[in-house]
């Protein structure tokens, strides 16, 4: 059997929602199975299996949604998530977050990261499906994130006017990150907002929580 790769390490939660999207070939009508091996890293070590599933492609596309859950042998359940790729090409995106709001309490700062998710169309309502998640910046409320490539056809399945959510988190060891705002925007958006590297404000993205004002995201490149 061929590999398709392995996900991120969510860390300390028992809930992981990994971002990594794997492209495959598929022919409607051929048979084809794809296993899920789901491990606990072991710094030092063999990882421990934590449990497997087997995905049929053809059931996951004959499922609502294209979504199917799997109950793994050592407890608890494993959902798979199959669309069509679509569109091309590549994002290089870097932003930077303005004075944001401080949710870590007084005598220490927040360390923010961010995700991105995209608008998924159902039978049954809009949902959010994350596709990326930056490394967090320590003790930093305007955090100047590293530059990230994403696939357009992992974004926003080559459609630039999809509606794109990016969430700010205050990043903790335990696994239950605070959030710390949200804005809404497209690559289109992103792209028209872009500083080309200047710090400028009046392009900023507000970051909002709970309808109230909480910093400010600036789009230093997107292209």
């Amino acid at each position: 059997p061929d590999v398709l790769g392995k996900t991120e390490v969510v860390k300390n939660t028992l809930n992981p929602q990994w971002t990594k999207v794997f492209v495959f070939d598929y022919e409607l009508g051929t048979p084809m199975k794809v296993a899920v091996s789901i491990f606990d890293e072991v710094r030092k070590g063999d990882n421990k299996s934590m449990g497997s599933a087997m995905f049929d492609i053809g059931e996951l596309l004959g499922a609502r949604g294209n979504t199917k859950a799997k109950r793994l042998k050592g407890g608890g359940t494993l959902f798979a998530h199959l669309r069509k790729s679509e569109g091309s090409g590549l994002l290089r995106l870097k932003m930077k977050g303005i004075k944001l709001k401080n949710v870590e309490g007084m005598f220490s700062k927040s360390d923010p990261f961010f995700e991105l998710s995209r608008c998924i169309n159902s039978a049954g309502g809009d949902t959010w499906d994350n596709v990326y998640r930056s490394q967090p910046i320590k003790n930093n409320l305007s955090p100047d994130w590293e530059e990230s490539t994403l696939p357009l056809s992992t974004l926003c399945g080559g459609n630039k006017d999809l509606p794109i959510q990016v969430s700010v988190y205050d990043f903790e060891g335990s696994g239950k990150h605070t959030i710390m705002g949200i804005f809404e925007t497209t690559v289109n958006g992103l792209v028209n907002a872009s500083t080309n590297g200047a710090e400028d404000v009046g392009k900023a993205f507000n970051l909002q929580k709970k309808g109230k004002d909480c910093g400010s995201v600036v789009i230093l490149k997107a292209e």
